[in-house]
């Protein structure tokens, strides 16, 4: 990501405020940065002994991140636990949710867990979509493309369109949480419907990890590839068809790889 300066203004300032208001820096909820924005920033970078210069870029905006969405994390015996359940390897899941989130974890701000809207899923959830394509052609196509992914609280502008458009088709066209599980798989993973699901996603990474285990439960072949190490099985079958594309088998094999080597 490029670096964030004084007097940038954007959703990425938006963010920026929200997450050094969770880590109590009292700014504006502006979307410019501002004098009082720097100094908050060279503030938490002297208590975390960053570099100081009231600039941020990853490693600043990744520590903000972590320091306040901390409580929402989960711990290692979380982890244990989990491949206890699913008789799998820690590695594994470690694997699935850094390929998933870049390693950033479930939650983006406190109560707003890591979203990517997928515009392609809305088209097949929507009645009539050509009706709504005018304007919306950021948030509604026919074919998957990463065009018009733009990360972090800008996605909840693309899902808020959406939403205004029929709630329950965008809902459950984004993935939610530390392991991106898509909106219309609410009901492999528990819930009565798409709402609940979503609401449970925000609580903590917990929730969002008790999800994940009824969704690879309820699916005996994923289940048993994950078990077994068949990264382009499961691949498929948790990402799709398009997943040689992209080499999510080799990401995943490759982040399994580096967990189990620790």
């Amino acid at each position: 990501m490029s670096i964030i300066k004084l007097k940038d203004s954007g959703i990425r300032i938006k963010e920026l405020h929200l997450l050094l208001t969770a880590c109590e820096y009292s700014v504006s909820q502006s979307d410019v940065f501002d004098i009082n924005t720097e100094k908050a920033v060279r503030a938490f970078q002297a208590v975390e002994h960053l570099t100081v210069d009231g600039l941020v870029g990853n490693k600043t905006l990744e520590t903000l991140r972590k320091k306040a969405t901390a409580d929402l994390c989960i711990t290692e015996n979380d982890f244990q636990e989990t491949a206890n359940i699913l008789n799998i390897e820690v590695a594994a899941i470690k694997a699935i949710r850094k390929v998933e989130t870049g390693g950033r974890g479930g939650f983006i701000l406190p109560g707003k867990p890591a979203i990517l809207f997928e515009g392609h899923i809305f088209w097949q959830h929507l009645k009539n979509p050509e009706k709504y394509c005018a304007g919306n052609e950021d948030i509604l196509y026919k074919k998957w493309t990463k065009e018009y992914y733009k990360g972090g609280l800008a996605e909840y502008e693309r899902l808020e369109r959406a939403c205004r458009i029929d709630e329950k088709a965008a809902l459950m066209s984004a993935s939610y949480g530390m392991f991106q599980i898509m909106g219309f798989n609410y009901s492999a993973c528990g819930f009565k419907d798409v709402f609940s699901f979503v609401e449970t996603m925000k609580q903590n990474e917990g929730t969002q990890l008790k999800a994940f285990v009824s969704f690879i439960k309820n699916n005996n072949k994923m289940h048993t590839a994950l078990q077994n190490q068949e990264w382009a099985d499961f691949a498929r079958l948790y990402n799709g068809p398009g997943y040689a594309k992209n080499k999510y088998d080799k990401l995943l094999q490759d982040s399994y790889m580096e967990f189990k080597n620790e």
